[in-house]
């Protein structure tokens, strides 16, 4: 999952929960639609990933891709001036590709990894008073996954690009409790993904590999006027999931990702009354385990800091830019137990653009 949906949040490191700021807000906090108004993003990220892995002493480059576009589209209609109606896309995924077969089977040469998740959440809002909402989201997934170079139980590899589609859940509760400080709470179901049937003796339960469940909290202090911090804790249940959970060792090996605790931290600036800028940090507790790294140079996902910086120029006719940049800094897992001697590593530059109409 990236530090966070809409290109507003990721300029605050992703903080979001209590602070809804576009028509992204479903993607956070469902109840934060209520109060973005009518409006209309569109918004491009692009993620240059610099993924690496160590066998026994031999270094490999993983980064045959060089950039991974994510768009986003995020629309809201307010009904009356108490509810919404609205709807959110985003992206999750990862992609990794070495030069070379790295476990010298007898598939295409290349090794590496493909997953694209889309997710589309349309969504209801109402506002309880003039300063509380709530809000849910219909949750729906499309996912497209590819594996070259990793043998199959049966001993079958190059299986191809494989497709599903699934559901779920999101509640969201937004409140300003007092003049200066607002909360927000959320709660994100696990999507029931259909199984990658090409992958039946690879992942998990013959093919299962669904969304994990996410939830967390939020707060907003406005402690001077102009100035906004945002901070917020989410746990991603990565754990839940036996594809992405199983231990190196399992009958059906996996990556051994742990259930990971996000902190973020932001603040924003009314610098001028058309310029807004933002920074932010992220830090997450790590997912990858040293015993389980033998698999997971196909997604090292190890970084767990990002630092983040943006902003927004609003224009004489009330529509937006607005622009992000993310240094995902750079982390290693040493490989210990079975998967000593493979070390992996990444780190990551983000940039992205957004554009909105209000009306």
């Amino acid at each position: 999952m990236p530090h966070g949906y809409g290109i507003k949040a990721q300029g605050m490191g992703g903080a979001s929960i209590a602070l809804p700021q576009d028509a992204l807000a479903a993607a956070n906090n469902p109840a934060g639609m209520a109060f973005v108004g009518n409006r209309l993003d569109l918004g491009l990220a692009v993620v240059m990933p610099k993924p690496a892995s160590t066998f026994g002493g031999t270094d490999f480059d993983g980064d045959g891709v060089k950039a991974i576009p994510i768009p986003e589209f995020g629309y809201n209609r307010m009904l009356d001036s108490r509810q919404s109606v609205g709807v959110s896309v985003y992206g999750n995924g990862v992609t990794t590709k070495y030069d070379t077969n790295i476990l010298g089977g007898p598939g295409s040469g290349k090794d590496g990894a493909k997953l694209m998740q889309v997710i589309v959440s349309p969504t209801y809002a109402v506002k309880l008073s003039d300063t509380q909402a709530v809000g849910v989201s219909l949750d729906l997934a499309y996912q497209r996954f590819r594996v070259d170079g990793v043998p199959d139980a049966t001993g079958q590899e190059g299986q191809g690009t494989e497709t599903s589609m699934g559901a779920g859940f999101k509640l969201g509760w937004t409140g300003q409790v007092s003049e200066r400080v607002t909360l927000g709470a959320m709660y994100a179901a696990r999507m029931r993904m259909g199984k990658l049937d090409a992958y039946r003796n690879l992942l998990a339960n013959r093919g299962e590999f669904d969304v994990p469940e996410r939830y967390g909290v939020g707060i907003a202090l406005r402690p001077v006027e102009g100035v906004v911090i945002a901070a917020d804790v989410m746990r991603v249940n990565w754990g839940d999931i036996n594809s992405l959970a199983n231990p190196l060792t399992a009958p059906q090996a996996g990556f051994g990702w742990h259930s990971q605790t996000i902190s973020r931290i932001g603040a924003s600036w009314q610098a001028t009354p058309a310029l807004q800028v933002r920074g932010g940090f992220s830090h997450g507790t790590q997912i990858v385990a040293g015993k389980d790294t033998t698999l997971n140079y196909l997604a090292p996902v190890t970084p767990q800091n990002h630092v983040t910086a943006g902003a927004t120029w609003t224009l004489p006719d009330r529509s937006e830019l607005s622009v992000v940049y993310a240094r995902v800094l750079g982390e290693e897992v040493k490989g210990t137990g079975p998967s000593a001697g493979v070390d992996v590593r990444m780190s990551q530059n983000w940039i992205g653009a957004a554009y909105a109409w209000k009306w």
